[in-house]
C-alpha cells in the first residue's frame, strides 16, 4: 500500500471514530453545518469568489501530509523557501 493510500485509510478510520463519538444526532448536526458552510450570513457583504477557510483543519491536513510524505523535512524546507520568496 503506497503512502497516499495509507493516508486515505487513516482519514477513513478517523472519520469512522468521529462518527461513533458523535452519534447519529451529532452527525446530523455536522452535516447541517457543512451545508451552510460558506453561505453568507443575512446582510453580510461577501465577495463572490471568497472561499471559507478553517485554519485548524488546514493545519491538521498539512501536518498529516508532512507525516506521510517521503521526506517531510525537505518538503517543509522547500515550502518555507517558497513562502519567504513570495512574501518579499
Amino acid at each position: 500500500m503506497d503512502k497516499k493510500q495509507k493516508a486515505i485509510e487513516e482519514l477513513k478510520k478517523q472519520r469512522s471514530l468521529a462518527r461513533e463519538r458523535l452519534g447519529p444526532e451529532g452527525v446530523k448536526e455536522l452535516e447541517k453545518l457543512a451545508k451552510n458552510l460558506g453561505k453568507p450570513k443575512a446582510g453580510a457583504a461577501v465577495p463572490s469568489d471568497s472561499v471559507p477557510y478553517d485554519k485548524k483543519a488546514a493545519l491538521a491536513a498539512f501536518q498529516m501530509f508532512l507525516k506521510n510524505h517521503g521526506d517531510p523535512a525537505e518538503f517543509e524546507r522547500r515550502l518555507r523557501e517558497m513562502i519567504k520568496k513570495s512574501s518579499h
